[in-house]
């Protein structure tokens, strides 16, 4: 009997290294990794000249679903995904009503479970949520739970007693906590004094939300996780002081991981002069210097993963932003650039493709559970696989764009290296420039690995 798909003659990228051979794929499953000798199949996938990935595995993705459908949902936010080489998402919880209830849980996976084209874990709110609730979601099977130290999210927030209280929770539950660290009386104060001095030019969001504001609440986040014996992962960091911070906290041990975005790897608060509101991110955007920090942070192991930090509004709400950036929420739609942007510095020598890989697919995998199914190429993983043509051209320009929203902070960049082809579980999703596969055949996913 023939298997079903066989992709051969392109470049693996394995755990072990670099591979010229066959992926060998049946019942949704690598069977087989091969030299020669391969088996018949039903598709032949001739990958000649290009470079064979596990698919991505974004770890910090907001799709909006239930609440504000109308910015993202999963079917078209996962339908982004597939085009950008992103098999598995993780979803923030502060959708409308926030996962902070098991009932919240249950309904987002229904929805999900009818719309995604792409395998989904869901992430829980940890902040004023009782400790029923908070127990009771990691046995629902979320993959992760996340705080906010900022009250932007209400239900989501936590102060210090309340954050302390958790992470207890959440280190006797076995799962890690996503942290967004910003000190709320530095941001509060901050955008009060830029208005008070009429300042609502797009530089003012970085001058006035400092970094300091993100490298103390994340030393405070440290040491509680420590005191707690929790594992605590920093999200999108963009300073250099916060890289030394969580570095600090990882040689006395703490069990920290620490993540980035393109946001913060190819854009600067330089940026904001000519993308205003487009580029308008929480924590923003900060130095040059910065980020290099970050670039050499993420290719020697004190930041683990790359996330997309996917977050669309409407034109609408962002072009707010012109006349007061306060006005203009924070968050793009990054989520089908975010690989060709890395591949294209993968080309300029920024990144290695085998650390990419890491960084994209292995460790968010890792780190939420799932990697004996995902990220990576290993005999019975999950057939979740990338083609990408290293030596192809791309334009990013926002009405290309399969999601929603035709926006993006990154129109008009060009670049070398995009993906081509994307297989979830041995079907083909993405190809040759179009999404063929259907809402509902993402799986959700749970916990089924030990950090």
């Amino acid at each position: 009997m023939p298997v079903d798909v066989i992709v051969k003659n392109g470049t693996l990228v394995l755990p072990s290294g670099l591979w010229e051979g066959s992926l060998v794929i049946d019942e949704g499953k690598i069977i087989g990794i091969m030299k020669s000798g391969e088996p018949k199949a039903d598709r032949v996938i001739d990958a000649a000249g290009r470079y064979v990935l596990p698919g991505m595995v974004d770890m910090h993705v907001h799709l909006r679903d239930p609440g504000n459908p109308d910015r993202e949902n999963f079917e078209s936010g996962t339908r982004a995904a597939a085009a950008g080489g992103v098999t598995s998402v993780m979803d923030m919880p502060n959708t409308v009503p926030a996962t902070v209830t098991v009932k919240a849980f249950e309904e987002k996976k229904a929805i999900a479970g009818k719309k995604s084209l792409v395998d989904f874990g869901l992430v829980a709110g940890a902040g004023d949520v009782p400790e029923e609730e908070l127990r009771g979601l990691a046995k629902a099977g979320a993959v992760a739970y996340k705080s906010f130290m900022i009250a932007r999210f209400k239900e989501l927030a936590a102060d210090d007693w309340q954050l302390r209280k958790n992470f207890e929770i959440i280190a006797d539950e076995g799962l890690p906590c996503l942290i967004h660290a910003e000190n709320q009386v530095i941001v509060d104060r901050g955008v009060a004094e830029a208005k008070r001095l009429g300042r609502v030019d797009p530089m003012a969001h970085g001058e006035f939300r400092p970094q300091i504001a993100e490298a103390e609440a994340a030393s405070r986040a440290l040491m509680f996780a420590e005191e707690a014996g929790m594992h605590l992962h920093v999200c999108h960091i963009t300073a250099g002081s916060v890289v030394d911070i969580l570095e600090e906290a990882q040689i006395r041990g703490v069990d920290a991981t620490g993540e980035t975005s393109t946001n913060y790897l190819l854009m600067s608060e330089e940026t904001m002069k000519e993308r205003g509101p487009y580029a308008k991110v929480d924590p923003p955007l900060r130095t040059e210097a910065d980020q290099a920090r970050l670039w050499d942070a993420l290719n020697d192991g004190v930041i683990d993963v790359l996330a997309s930090d996917h977050a669309p509004y409407t034109k609408e709400e962002k072009e707010k932003g012109w006349k007061n950036i306060f006005d203009a929420p924070s968050g793009g739609v990054v989520i089908e650039t975010t690989l060709p942007l890395m591949l294209n510095a993968v080309n300029d020598g920024r990144i290695g493709l085998e650390r990419l890989v890491e960084v994209f697919s292995t460790n968010p995998a890792m780190i939420n559970g799932v990697y004996s199914k995902k990220g990576a190429l290993n005999i019975g993983a999950d057939a979740d696989v990338v083609v990408v043509d290293m030596e192809k051209k791309f334009k990013i320009r926002g009405e290309d764009l399969k999601t929603i929203q035709k926006i993006t902070p990154y129109e008009g960049i060009e670049g070398v290296g995009a993906p081509v082809l994307t297989l979830l579980r041995g079907s083909v999703i993405y190809e040759d420039g179009q999404v063929v596969g259907k809402p509902g055949q993402g799986k959700w996913l749970r916990p089924i690995d030990e950090f």
